[in-house]
């Protein structure tokens, strides 16, 4: 029960994480910083990175609850 506990809050976690960077889309200076915190955090660096290259401004995540 605890791994599925972990993995909801993780993908929670993700899904925070890209909402904020999708608001933040436009704001690069915030968005690059918002990153820089992100990336510093554990499990999520790789995210941080694919959303600093891309070109496109993130989806909203979708809630699997």
């Amino acid at each position: 029960m605890a791994a599925s506990e972990a993995v909801t809050e993780s993908e929670h976690l993700k899904s925070l994480n890209i909402s904020t960077a999708r608001e933040l889309w436009e704001d690069k200076d915030a968005l690059g910083k918002f990153l820089n915190v992100v990336r510093r955090s554990e499990g999520f660096a790789e995210l941080a990175e694919a959303l600093e290259q891309s070109e496109v401004r993130p989806a909203k995540p979708c809630s699997s609850a």
